[in-house]
């Protein structure tokens, strides 16, 4: 699916350049004729999911800040890894970027035994932009009312508690192997292909739990029909404040899905600079903020070489919890 933005009037594309410009350093102003066509944006999975959703929601405003077209080409297929590789194999001239994921650039490489890139060393890693939270939600019919009971009552009862994903090496079900590992406990997983029906039998108690979305599993929280008890990191959800975070009780346990910019390996650093400075006003503005917000999302920006030595420790640590898990695509 191909959708190409087009908000800008020659005035309003000429205002966004000017203000561009004002922030680069002077050094970096070779790239003064990028862009100076549309640019291709790969989204690695189908209209409508989440990644789609915040993807949009950026391209919108990047393409404002650039004063250039910005077109979506959402790449589905194969867990991410099609529009990873197209990307890796694309010119290195800043025009076909991606929306890498930690799916596509931390957990894929393990969870597939074998992708067509190296997620570190076919791509330029731009920006990091946002992470979000998994919450920990029960059946209310669990006899815990915090964490600590909770690991408490695996304890006493191993195997008996059972938490659902979406499939084998999603980020709820390396979640729940993290908790297996860290707080020492028995749990059992259950992989649903649908979903819906997964949440279904959550909310009859047929299953016991799971790590899922925030805004998409608080809704059962605040109609009292699941019990929150933890957020999947260190930092607490801005949609859901008042759950703390798991590490207050395990301690360390961190794990998050995120989402950044990147591009081919070997890019001119002037246009990873202007897209870098371009992206940060993109997730500095107000009204973008509070979008990523209401989609469950943390702003975590890091620079160029900050998010490069992020994807390496983020590949390392998904890549041990696939393979201590067992996970295999599904």
């Amino acid at each position: 699916m191909k959708t190409i933005f087009t908000f800008l009037t020659q005035r309003r594309r000429t205002m966004a350049a000017t203000i561009l410009m004002a922030v680069l350093p002077q050094s970096y102003s070779q790239s003064t004729t990028y862009p100076n066509k549309p640019i291709r944006f790969f989204v690695p999975y189908s209209a409508g999911t989440t990644t789609d959703v915040i993807a949009r929601i950026y391209a919108q405003k990047l393409s404002e800040v650039l004063g250039q077209n910005i077109i979506i080409d959402n790449k589905a297929g194969a867990g991410g890894n099609i529009s990873a590789e197209s990307t890796a194999r694309a010119a290195p001239d800043g025009y076909t970027l991606t929306f890498s994921t930690s799916a596509t650039h931390a957990t894929n490489p393990a969870l597939y035994g074998k992708v067509p890139f190296d997620p570190i060393k076919d791509f330029t890693h731009i920006a990091l932009l946002v992470s979000a939270p998994n919450m920990l939600v029960i059946n209310p019919k669990i006899p815990a009312q915090n964490l600590t009971e909770l690991i408490g009552y695996a304890k006493v009862n191993p195997g008996k508690l059972t938490y659902i994903s979406a499939g084998s090496g999603t980020s709820p079900h390396m979640c729940g192997e993290l908790l297996k590992t860290m707080a020492g406990i028995d749990i059992r997983h259950v992989p649903y292909k649908n979903i819906s029906q997964g949440f279904n039998d959550l909310l009859s108690g047929e299953v016991s739990m799971t790590f899922y979305h925030v805004p998409v599993i608080y809704q059962y929280v605040k109609s009292g029909r699941l019990r929150a008890l933890g957020v999947a990191t260190k930092d607490r959800s801005p949609i859901a404040p008042e759950v703390p975070p798991i590490s207050d009780v395990v301690a360390g346990f961190d794990l998050r899905p995120w989402w950044g910019l990147s591009g081919p390996a070997g890019m001119p650093s002037d246009i990873v600079e202007k897209l870098y400075q371009a992206s940060t006003l993109v997730m500095n503005d107000p009204v973008i903020r509070e979008k990523m917000i209401s989609q469950g999302m943390i702003v975590t920006p890091l620079s160029s070489k900050d998010f490069n030595d992020f994807a390496l420790v983020e590949l390392v640590k998904w890549t041990k919890l696939v393979r201590d898990s067992g996970a295999r695509v599904d």
